[in-house]
């Protein structure tokens, strides 16, 4: 699954200062609401690379948003590997968690297998991390740390202001010399408060000594930190601002004064990135309507269209580059750009930047003949049948048609994306069952789309026919009768 996963969409942009110097854009999971968009930062001369990890925790937008300043900078020297929104499902929900719990808690599964498309982003963040020499996993803590009790909110249970390691030392299995986190946590602070004024801001390094047995932070080694640096064998640190802290703008500030001093202890220069926090604003959003070429849609705008056109969002345009989505109203998931949706009411495209709403389109569908009754009520509802299914497939979407089946390579990832009836305003209001498929208990409600479904390890091969696991049906139905079949043919090499 992860040699298909990078292998998939790459920019390349070359940045003008030097020839050498230039940023590679990587999508994953395109088309959901898990999309991860990585970074690749190379400076015009050689040297080690950081890696940058914002957004695993969604509630803490000091991190992303400081990573955001790093994916496009300019380096002389050295590389980074940046990742502003790792987690951009929990983002969009402003939470600490995502849909299966807390992404930072998942980098102790040694399966190589995915059950859930957060999963797969874990997965791609261990190569990352292999391809590092530093990992840098920027956070937003309670309170502020101390060694000693201040105060309830001054302690040493607090993570607020800190940089955060594994071990005073790492001993690597066979190596004579081991990795000094202290250390290098330590140098890191003693610069960096020298650039801090106010007392209660200044960082401190904080040993969890998640390694030790008598540690009171063995939950952290289920982290993205701790797995760098036992299996990687890489220094990595948690780097905390405070939540206590209400300005945005002073977090980010603050997370990159430690991010510019840890590239300089590995040699990496920069033209250090500034500070822009401008309200979000949606300029145009670019849709297509039908197989037409694509419209310019200025924030506010309503646009008529025939009731059951289907409209696509292709690109928002605003005056920020990333952390945009588009969501349809009362269709599909969080996360709708780029997927294919029948209009037959009234609704609207909200954009959010990150979980913030910056704009939005109005859409109003208007019979063009004049007519005043729907489709619904111009085809009897018992006729109701479904004539196409979108899926997909390794983030590619496909059209099968009733009746017809799709070969799929047996280890490919497919979501079941939506449903094409004969009578559009229906669309959404049918059930889509693939047999064989049984999703995670507290996400089965019947209804498999939107789900993530791993074909070489998640269906039954008694639901197939025959049972040879091979040939597996997906039923849609409207009111427990089933309306429509189409079929998954799994292809074993």
């Amino acid at each position: 699954m992860l040699a298909v996963l990078l292998s998939s969409l790459l920019l390349i942009a070359a940045l003008p200062a030097s020839a050498a110097a230039q940023v590679r854009h990587e999508v994953f999971l395109p088309k959901t609401e898990h999309e991860l968009n990585v970074y690749r930062v190379s400076g015009a001369e050689p040297g080690k690379t950081i890696m940058i990890i914002g957004g695993i925790q969604g509630d803490e937008p000091g991190s992303y948003l400081t990573a955001d300043l790093y994916a496009d900078i300019h380096l002389r020297k050295g590389n980074l590997i940046v990742v502003p929104r790792a987690n951009l499902y929990s983002i969009l929900l402003n939470s600490r968690n995502g849909a299966t719990g807390d992404m930072n808690r998942k980098f102790d599964n040694e399966s190589t297998k995915s059950t859930h498309l957060e999963e797969e982003i874990v997965s791609i963040l261990k190569h990352l991390i292999a391809e590092s020499d530093c990992l840098l996993n920027l956070h937003e803590g309670s309170g502020f740390y101390a060694p000693t009790w201040i105060s309830d909110q001054e302690n040493p249970d607090k993570f607020g202001q800190s940089i955060i390691y594994d071990a005073e030392n790492y001993e690597i299995p066979g190596k004579k010399q081991p990795i000094h986190l202290g250390q290098l946590a330590q140098r890191v602070v003693e610069q960096v408060n020298q650039s801090i004024p106010e007392p209660r801001y200044q960082f401190r390094a904080n040993n969890h000594n998640t390694i030790s047995d008598e540690s009171s932070h063995k939950e952290q080694r289920k982290s993205a930190t701790f797995y760098a640096l036992t299996r990687e064998h890489i220094p990595a640190f948690g780097v905390e601002t405070s939540k206590e802290i209400d300005s945005l703008e002073t977090k980010i500030r603050l997370h990159k004064l430690v991010i510019n001093t840890f590239m300089a202890e590995l040699g990496i220069v920069l033209d250090a990135p500034g500070v822009s926090l401008e309200k979000p604003q949606l300029n145009y959003l670019l849709l297509k309507v039908n197989s037409n070429n694509p419209v310019a849609l200025p924030n506010g705008a309503t646009l008529n269209v025939t009731p059951g056109d289907e409209i696509t969002v292709t690109d928002i345009i605003a005056n920020y580059p990333r952390g945009l989505i588009a969501d349809i109203e009362n269709f599909g998931t969080k996360n709708d750009t780029n997927i294919p949706f029948r209009v037959t009411r009234t609704t609207r495209i909200i954009v959010r930047k990150d979980a913030e709403e910056c704009g939005q389109i109005v859409l109003v569908p208007q019979p063009q003949d004049g007519a005043t009754r729907l489709q619904e009520a111009a085809v009897p509802i018992e006729k109701l049948r479904a004539e196409q299914l979108l899926i997909n497939v390794d983030d590619q979407i496909v059209a099968l048609a009733a009746g017809q089946t799709i070969k799929i390579a047996k280890g490919k990832r497919l979501i079941l994306q939506g449903v094409r009836t004969n009578i559009p305003e229906m669309d959404e209001k049918v059930i889509v069952n693939f047999k064989g498929f049984a999703p995670p208990k507290k996400t089965n409600k019947g209804n498999d789309l939107h789900l993530p479904i791993y074909t070489d390890q998640d269906l039954w091969t008694r639901y197939s026919k025959n049972k040879q696991g091979r040939l597996y049906p997906i039923v849609v139905s409207h009111q427990n009768k089933t309306i429509g079949e189409f079929w998954v043919e799994i292809d074993t090499p």
